[in-house]
C-alpha cells in the first residue's frame, strides 16, 4: 500500500514537473516573442531617428547654401545697381554733350557758308555765322556761361535754353566742343514768348541736377538753385548774379577753415 502511494505521488509529481516545464517554455517562448517584437520596434525607431535626422543635417545645408546665393545675389544687385546709377549719370553727360556739340556744328556751318558766298552776299551778311561764334566764346569766357542748345516749344510758348554755369563748385563735365574738362551747374533756362511786353516776359530756372553726379554741388546750393523758380525778366541780372555767386565762392565751412 506504502509502494502504491509513492508510485502515485511519484506519478503526480512528475505530471506537476512536466506541466511546470511546458508552463514556464511556453512562457519563455512569449516572453521571447515580445522581446523580440520590442526589439524590432525599437530598431524601425532607431532608424526612423536616424534618417531624419539626416534630413534635418541635409536640410541645413541647403539652408545655408541658399543663404549663401541670397548673399550674393544681393552683393550683385547692389553692385549693378551703382553701374546703372553711374550709366545713367553718364547718358544724361553724354546728352549735353551731344546737345553742345551739334550747337557748335551748326555754328561752324554757318561759318563755313559764310565764307563762301558771293561778295555782294558778304557785304550783307557774310561774315555773321562767324561773328556769331566769336561772340558766343567770348560771352563764355567772360561769364563762364556755356548755351548747349536752343529749343523752342509752340505747346508753351517759351523758348527754352539748355546751360551750362561755369565754376570751382560745379559738377564734372565734358565740353565736347572744346574737349576739355569743367566744372559746371547743368540748368534749363526757359523763356516766355507769349508776353505782350518783353519786359513782362517770365523766366522759369529748370536745374537739371542728379542725386548721384551732383550731389555735392547740392550739398553747398542755395536752396532756390535746386528747384524750379519762376521770375520776372527784370530780375534776371540778380539771379545769374547769384548763380555765378554759388558756383564761384567758395563754401562757407572751407572759408571758416
Amino acid at each position: 500500500e506504502i509502494t502504491q502511494k509513492y508510485e502515485s505521488l511519484e506519478l503526480k509529481y512528475r505530471d506537476l514537473r512536466e506541466l511546470a516545464v511546458k508552463e514556464a517554455e511556453s512562457n519563455f517562448d512569449r516572453l521571447k516573442k515580445q522581446s523580440d517584437e520590442k526589439s524590432s520596434t525599437a530598431d524601425q525607431l532607431i532608424a526612423s531617428l536616424k534618417r531624419e535626422l539626416a534630413a534635418q543635417k541635409e536640410a541645413a545645408k541647403e539652408t545655408q547654401r541658399l543663404k549663401t546665393q541670397l548673399a550674393a545675389s544681393e552683393a550683385k544687385a547692389d553692385t549693378l545697381q551703382t553701374q546703372l546709377a553711374q550709366a545713367t549719370a553718364s547718358l544724361a553727360d553724354a546728352k549735353t554733350e551731344v546737345k553742345a556739340l551739334n550747337m557748335r556744328l551748326s555754328a561752324a556751318r554757318s561759318a563755313a557758308e559764310a565764307k563762301t558766298v558771293p561778295g555782294s552776299a558778304i557785304k550783307g551778311k557774310g561774315t555773321s555765322g562767324a561773328s556769331r561764334l566769336m561772340k558766343e566764346d567770348l560771352y563764355s569766357d567772360l561769364t563762364g556761361l556755356i548755351v548747349t542748345g536752343i529749343k523752342h516749344e509752340e505747346s508753351g510758348g517759351e523758348d527754352v535754353y539748355d546751360c551750362l554755369q561755369t565754376g570751382r563748385n560745379g559738377s564734372k563735365y565734358t565740353v565736347i566742343c572744346s574737349d576739355r574738362m569743367t566744372r559746371a551747374l547743368h540748368f534749363k533756362l526757359a523763356i516766355d514768348t507769349d508776353a505782350s511786353m518783353e519786359d513782362e516776359a517770365e523766366f522759369v530756372y529748370r536745374p537739371q541736377l542728379d542725386d548721384n553726379r551732383d550731389k555735392d554741388l547740392i550739398a553747398i546750393l542755395p536752396s532756390f538753385l535746386v528747384v524750379d523758380i519762376q521770375f520776372p525778366r527784370s530780375q534776371a541780372a540778380k539771379f545769374y548774379a547769384r548763380v555765378t555767386k554759388a558756383l564761384t565762392e567758395l563754401p562757407r565751412d572751407d572759408v571758416s577753415d
